[in-house]
């Protein structure tokens, strides 16, 4: 059975063996913050009840990472608590999860004698990832734009070619001591944020490379060199990566060793 880790004070992080999904707690003096709340109504009751563990204090805020089932469709179990995400997240689970409060860029939520700051840095895993930061104890809660037990996930609602962008906005906030809690998987540092970056620019790059090289979609799924993680794993990126881009250039002959007329 998972347990609460404390990474500073009043945070900690609980990691769910139910697909592998970390959670986030922050209390303030006039409440506790919750960063997602798992992926049904009866998963996100039993993080209530584990909540009880450390705190006796009432969850007056959530606040959702991204779209995805496993961050989110727990926040009925908190009906007392206003819940936060970022526009296209709203957006996006409008028909199953009411979001009570959206944004574009960021929000800054008051926990009585510290505060929690909500940032959009841009598109990655999805067009409404946001990086939750505790900036009293260098926390940063990053939702499924870093994993640490899988590669990170490719699905068809990502954005490829503007991921490490994304990421590296991150990086520009973290110090020596940061620890960031990946989507899924153990929390980490900012070396192994900027390792991880390096391979998602890597598949930025190589998408892009094939594209402007004339090679098809069909060519580029079945290109099998240059990619950090395995091929098969990485086919929603070139779709979407292709997607984005738009036909490839056709390809020129070279015209060397042919006599231009007189």
């Amino acid at each position: 059975m998972s347990a609460w880790e404390e990474l500073g004070d009043r945070t900690w992080v609980r990691r769910y063996p139910e697909y592998d999904v970390n959670v986030g707690l922050v209390v303030g003096s006039e409440g506790a913050l919750v960063v997602d709340t798992r992926g049904d109504l009866e998963q996100g009751q039993q993080l209530l009840a584990d909540i009880r563990e450390v705190t006796e204090l009432p969850v007056r805020w959530v606040v959702n990472t991204h779209a995805h089932f496993d961050h989110v469709f727990g926040n009925p179990a908190f009906p007392e608590a206003k819940s936060y995400a970022q526009e296209n997240t709203a957006a996006a689970v409008a028909e199953t999860v009411a979001i009570d409060i959206s944004f574009s860029v960021a929000k800054v939520i008051e926990l009585g004698d510290r505060r929690v700051e909500v940032l959009h840095l841009g598109n990655g895993h999805t067009d409404g990832d946001v990086v939750v930061v505790v900036p009293d104890v260098d926390v940063y809660f990053a939702g499924d734009m870093i994993e640490e037990s899988a590669p990170p996930s490719y699905g068809e609602d990502s954005f490829p070619l503007q991921w490490a962008d994304t990421v590296d906005r991150l990086i520009g906030l973290l110090t020596a001591t940061s620890k960031v809690v990946p989507g899924h998987g153990a929390v980490v540092d900012a070396e192994f944020v900027r390792d991880q970056n390096s391979d998602i620019g890597t598949v930025a790059n190589t998408i892009s490379g094939l594209h402007h090289n004339g090679t098809s979609l069909e060519g580029a799924l079945a290109h099998a060199e240059d990619w950090p993680w395995p091929q098969a794993h990485l086919e929603q990126a070139v779709r979407r990566g292709y997607a984005a881009l738009g036909a490839p250039p056709r390809p020129t002959l070279p015209l060397l060793g042919l006599e231009k007329d007189e």
